[in-house]
């Protein structure tokens, strides 16, 4: 029998908090980023490979810190910190 295993921080979870935040679902997008298990530096890390690869992304680094805090509370609000 096989062992499924969540995947973290992937490319397709990525492109999910962008396209949700993109579309103004902020709290999905926070929500993504929680479950993916997505810290800033990880996000950061894929923001710049995107926009090197010329692949959809944050429009600049507000988007991100707004992810990046609401990930944040999400995580203190279920005692992660």
């Amino acid at each position: 029998m096989t062992k499924l295993t969540k995947e973290y921080r992937t490319d397709e979870q990525y492109q999910n908090i962008v396209e949700n935040a993109y579309n103004g679902n902020w709290s999905d997008a926070m929500q993504n980023a929680y479950d993916g298990g997505f810290w800033a530096q990880d996000l950061i890390n894929k923001h710049e490979e995107a926009e090197n690869l010329g692949l959809e992304t944050f429009k600049d680094a507000t988007d991100l810190a707004l992810i990046v805090e609401g990930t944040m509370k999400i995580r203190a609000q279920k005692g992660e910190l």
